[in-house]
């Protein structure tokens, strides 16, 4: 009892430690890649998610949907979002943020990809539940990484842009469904774009998104049952030097 006792103090310790750390990083090219990339995250999964209202608009003749079938297609990806969540909270002790954001994003991108394949209302409906469920993970992820990773005082910063993209995404999703409206097929061509997404925004992060510096700090704390050193340190310390 009194060794958990110990590396639990040891833990928290280095959490204030690492805290301090990151907080004191100057400002530089590095935190706008960090802004820049998961503003795009935020852009592609806003396009996606938000697509619903003109999916009812575009693919409800094409596909010669019911009243029945348009209502659940109005609630799926929203009603999913909150399951996806949930099932996030239950793994985000096991996977680190930048995992779940990939996880999320890519499901996001995958199934929108899929829907210009859609021959029917259902299988748009279960393309849109699975969107929504990959939708809990997506959004679960970046405001938090941003947090931990950019100095305090551009917090505020990094929020900023990120509601303008997802603004962004939200004003040019219905002019691309005004463009294309009177197109039998227009609701296809509207998901493509952000579908194809999916072959560049996870690899984006992969590369570009450092893992989370606690997510490394709580891997190292069963491994070390004495005060932090360095060495807990030096695999995010590295991409905060370029």
């Amino acid at each position: 009892m009194s060794e958990i006792r110990l590396v639990g103090r040891s833990t928290s310790t280095a959490d204030h430690v690492l805290g301090r750390k990151l907080d004191s990083i100057r400002f530089g090219r590095y935190h706008l890649t960090i802004i820049a990339v998961l503003s795009l995250v935020g852009f592609v999964d806003g396009y996606d998610l938000v697509m619903t209202g003109s999916l009812l608009v575009l693919a409800k003749q094409p596909l010669h949907m019911t009243p029945g079938e348009a209502r659940l297609l109005a609630v799926a990806s929203t009603m999913m979002i909150v399951v996806g969540g949930f099932m996030c909270s239950t793994i985000s002790d096991h996977f680190s943020r930048k995992t779940i954001m990939i996880i999320g994003t890519a499901g996001i991108t995958f199934f929108t990809l899929l829907i210009p394949l859609v021959q029917s209302g259902e299988q748009l409906i279960a393309l849109r539940l699975l969107t929504g469920l990959a939708g809990g993970f997506a959004v679960s992820a970046p405001f938090p990484s941003a947090a931990e990773l950019m100095p305090a005082q551009h917090r505020r910063t990094y929020g900023a842009v990120y509601e303008m993209s997802l603004a962004a995404a939200f004003t040019v999703l219905p002019l691309v469904g005004a463009l294309l409206a009177g197109n039998a097929h227009a609701f296809r061509w509207m998901a493509l774009p952000g579908g194809l997404a999916f072959l560049v925004v996870p690899a984006v992060i992969y590369l570009l998104i450092p893992e989370s510096p606690r997510w490394y700090l709580r891997r190292a704390a069963p491994r070390t049952r004495s005060t932090p050193s360095t060495t807990l340190f030096a695999a995010p310390a590295i991409g905060y030097r370029r």
